[in-house]
């Protein structure tokens, strides 16, 4: 039988009759779906390009003198795009068709490679024009990213989806541990230009495989969300999801401090007395070497000490990295420390990442992905650029030390607060029809709608009731209702009526259609309270704005007739529709 809500999350759930993770069920379980497979061995080589890139543009600019702020810029505008278009990219990745979405933004990334790489090769580029190159490759990463995270789940089933998000972090950092090397000695040999042409072959490849990439989608009974109405109800969701709202907390500081480690290791290669190109890149090395050989142990680390607790140590580890950076100038202590800071980069993000994609429902799976990433980029993009200001005042070395402080303090100033454990079976879709079609035609994207339930619920009961609608309410106002509030009758103090408004009629449906086993189990807990012989009344009630005009003629009938002095105060405002 299924279990009530854990009182650490409103979305985490208990149960015995969804089938837990398989013992067996290992890291690089995923590579056996081919379409994940084949997606896979063609990202690697994307990042691989990707982080090759990034060695020669940070080294262009450091070559042609640029200052430290210069440098960080290369961070700051890689990561605004996402920072400011996310969110918007997440409610189409969430409405449409996210292969569509992806190969839309690839081809953006693409075009704007072969921008950089033609400018390169006839000697035009310069530090402010390779930035605002950057910034416009990063506008189709920023179209990409939503709908790629959230593909993942269309890819592999279920119970894979942790393993497979793990997987997406190992593919990155295993580029991350190559590329830069791959970047250092093409740098030195071929020069910028040739580096920047197989970044953009290597996304080629990458669109190709995601070209072939077919898979069922699900069909859409209602129509898609617009953009602002979209952005509303993510919003709208995350003040009501203490997963979403404590993840982009979390990774919002986060990211604030550890961005220092990627703004600053350019300046920090080029100002060591051995330092070159190759020296940048082997950083970047040890850095992904690290992240790959910490992929291996995150699943069996997050089991025992649990998603929170696991962030909390691998943030406190980093910053000691830092101060270690920051501290020494001996490459047997960099070395080793940027092992380790790879391995707690990867623990950290990771575990953002699968809290994301396994407690949040499917509906708004792409938006709330996208506002994490807005959180976590956005603390990245503020931190690359008060570091590099930081690092013209008091040096690279000064700057690694603050930040490898301030990381430690918040990590252990949130030790306290709590994800829940994972389950990729929490959050099975569960959709609800309407039962029963309405008596009359009324516009369903216009006018408010009133949705009552009325319960008897026994005397005894009544303590277990209030304790049950706790997370009834946040249920409802989660997904999509605007207001909620729980009345008790007055002559007959068994009768309590839950009621709560939405939009529109459009928008009920989408609550209808939004929920999940773990909505079941809250409603199905409060439900089974209910002591009368008939179940629950429930009453729906459209506003008259809604059933305004009923017919297609000139005429309104008359029962709509005798409201229309109703509103006549507004008969000036610009948003009273005019009659048919």
């Amino acid at each position: 039988m299924l279990q009530p809500v854990s009182r650490q999350s409103d979305l985490t759930l208990e149960s015995d009759q969804v089938p837990p993770r398989p013992e067996n069920v290992g890291t690089f379980a995923p590579l056996s779906i081919a379409a994940f497979r084949a997606i896979w061995i063609a990202n690697l080589f994307a990042n691989l390009g990707i982080w090759a890139q990034s060695v020669a543009a940070a080294w262009v600019v450091t070559e042609a003198q640029g200052s430290a702020v210069m440098v960080a810029m290369i961070q700051v505008a890689a990561a605004l795009p996402l920072v400011l278009m996310s969110i918007v990219t997440g409610v189409i990745a969430d409405n449409y068709d996210r292969r569509k979405i992806m190969l839309t933004g690839m081809t953006i990334e693409v075009l704007g490679g072969l921008f950089i790489t033609a400018i390169t090769f006839m000697g035009l580029l310069s530090p402010t024009l390779l930035i605002a190159s950057i910034f416009c490759v990063s506008i189709g990463a920023a179209i990409t990213t939503p709908a790629w995270q959230a593909a993942v789940n269309e890819q592999v089933p279920k119970n894979l989806v942790s393993s497979a998000v793990l997987l997406n972090s190992v593919n990155y950092n295993a580029a991350r541990a190559i590329g830069p090397a791959i970047g250092g000695l093409l740098l030195s040999a071929v020069g910028p230009a040739w580096i920047f042409l197989l970044n953009s072959l290597c996304f080629c490849g990458l669109i190709w495989a995601v070209w072939r990439w077919r898979r069922a989608v699900p069909k859409k009974t209602l129509p898609p969300e617009r953009i602002v109405e979209g952005i509303k109800a993510a919003l709208h969701f995350t003040q009501y999801s203490s997963v979403t709202r404590l993840v982009m907390l979390r990774s919002f500081i986060f990211g604030i401090s550890a961005s220092a480690i990627w703004a600053l290791l350019p300046l920090l290669a080029h100002a060591h007395p051995s330092g070159s190109a190759s020296l940048y890149g082997y950083m970047l090395g040890a850095l992904g070497i690290g992240a790959i050989a910490g992929s291996t142990l995150v699943n069996r680390i997050r089991r025992k000490l649990g998603s929170s607790h696991l962030i909390s140590y691998a943030a406190t580890v980093l910053g000691m990295v830092m101060l270690i950076l920051g501290g020494f100038d001996t490459l047997w202590a960099l070395f080793p420390a940027l092992i380790i800071g790879g391995s707690c980069w990867i623990a950290a993000v990771a575990s953002y990442n699968s809290s994301v994609q396994v407690l949040v429902p499917d509906w708004v799976k792409a938006r709330a992905l996208a506002l994490y990433q807005t959180a976590l980029y956005g603390g990245l993009t503020i931190g690359s650029f008060v570091w590099g200001q930081l690092a013209e005042n008091m040096a690279v070395q000064g700057a690694l030390l603050s930040a490898g402080g301030l990381l430690i303090i918040s990590a252990l100033l949130l030790y306290s607060s709590r994800l829940p454990n994972l389950d990729a079976d929490s959050l099975v879709e569960a959709p609800e029809t309407m039962a029963g079609q309405p008596a009359f035609e009324f516009n369903p994207a216009r006018g408010s709608v009133l949705v009552s339930i009325e319960y008897r619920i026994a005397t005894d009961n009544i303590r277990e009731f209030a304790r049950a609608v706790r997370p009834l309410r946040k249920l409802r106002l989660r997904n999509g209702a605007e207001r909620w509030s729980l009345y008790r009758d007055v002559n007959d103090r068994e009768i309590w009526q839950e009621v709560f408004l939405v939009r529109n009629w459009l928008q009920h449906l989408r609550m209808l259609d939004r929920l999940t086993m773990a909505d079941r189990v809250i409603i199905d807990r409060v439900t089974a309270l209910h002591s009368g012989t008939q179940p629950p009344l429930l009453r729906h009630g459209v506003s008259y704005k809604a059933t305004r005009y009923e017919t297609q003629g000139p005429a309104l009938t008359p029962t709509m007739s005798a409201l229309d002095d109703i509103d006549a105060p507004d008969r000036n405002n610009p948003d009273y529709p005019a009659p048919p």
